[in-house]
């Protein structure tokens, strides 16, 4: 397993659909196969096409003005409007740059309650959150109280705190899970479980989400990326497919769908959040990126709370980022961009 190389896997998750473009024009150079499934046109009707076609002008310009920004992911997601066939298919659009290789991944907005989520109440949840974890007087109550506001926000099965040893052994120091499942707190977990390399990915991708451990994952045409000749580094990918040795260990535990949150501790992996869903489970990346927010700010708290020492300097920056929550411009288009700069805070 430590063999494993995850990082180009060549495939990704079939719920949404990944492109590469020429940063220079937005020419599409590479697409999922699952374009005809989730858009109605084939794979090869993207390829090297402007995103131009596909876009209005307004929506387009976006997407130009933000890669002028010093930071991607303080854009994401976009909305975005696809015009195809006459029909309009709404997604979540997700940008970054890595190794000089542009790549824009689509997740489609799924039912009702993502087309209009409640920015107010999903806002105010945040902040209640974010309120209740610093209410905390110790570290056991700290942990408890942030997975439940976890699992409150994103409706996973199962939320489980894992703390990292010296020695990269784990250990469950809180739960919250449904009422029929049995307790997996206090378990211990060696360090193979997560391997040398998996553990770098989370140092360097604090978010991951998978949809579907069951579900076939789709090629990426053509499969390498035609300025390089090279596979694509899919490490900081929302979409990228597991890896075959993960999802065995997830089938083994009965689990479907997961979703983890790193929590660093000065460039350390301290610990994780993990979420296990007994059946396919999507959320979207509004809500995923709230959860890793939130286990930002713990992440900064938790190490501290453990030892008391200088605790109360860190419930100031705590309270710092609450102010920010409080005072943040109400507008969903700005949510995701107003929690990544309170990052900096931290």
């Amino acid at each position: 397993m430590e063999q494993e190389f995850i990082q180009a896997p060549g495939q990704i998750q079939p719920h949404g659909l990944l492109l590469t473009l020429q940063e220079s024009d937005l020419k599409i150079l590479q697409v999922s196969k699952n374009a005809l499934k989730l858009f109605g046109i084939s794979a090869s009707a993207f390829l090297n096409r402007p995103l131009s076609d596909f876009l209005n002008k307004l929506q387009f310009a976006q997407i130009q003005d933000c890669l002028n920004r010093q930071n991607l992911q303080h854009y994401n997601p976009i909305r975005l409007v696809f015009n195809i066939k006459n029909k309009k298919i709404t997604c979540d659009g997700i940008l970054h740059k890595y190794q000089d290789v542009l790549i824009l991944e689509l997740e489609i907005i799924q039912g009702q309650e993502d087309q209009n989520v409640s920015f107010f109440n999903f806002y105010h949840l945040i902040r209640a959150s974010i309120f209740k974890i610093q209410s905390a007087t110790n570290f056991q109550d700290l942990t408890q109280f942030l997975a439940e506001e976890i699992r409150k926000i994103n409706g996973f099965d199962r939320v489980m705190i894992y703390q990292f040893d010296q020695d990269n052994n784990g250990i469950v120091i809180a739960e919250d899970k449904r009422q029929d499942l049995e307790t997996f707190s206090s378990l211990h977990y060696p360090q193979t479980d997560i391997p040398t390399f998996a553990r770098e990915l989370f140092k360097q991708n604090w978010l991951r989400l998978l949809v579907d451990i069951d579900s076939q994952p789709v090629d990426i045409i053509p499969l390498l990326y035609p300025r390089t000749q090279k596979p694509l580094d899919l490490s900081f990918s929302v979409l990228r497919s597991g890896s075959p040795c993960h999802l065995q260990y997830l089938r083994n535990m009965g689990v479907k769908a997961t979703l983890s949150i790193s929590l660093i501790k000065k460039d350390s992996l301290w610990g994780l959040i993990a979420c296990h869903n007994y059946s396919r489970r999507y959320v979207s990346y509004t809500i995923r990126k709230a959860c890793e927010f939130i286990g930002q700010v713990m992440a900064v708290e938790l190490p501290y709370k453990e030892t008391s020492e200088d605790y109360q300097y860190y419930r100031e920056i705590l309270k710092l980022v609450r102010k920010n929550l409080l005072n943040a411009p109400a507008l969903q288009s700005y949510f995701i961009q107003t929690l990544a700069q309170d990052q900096t805070n931290l």
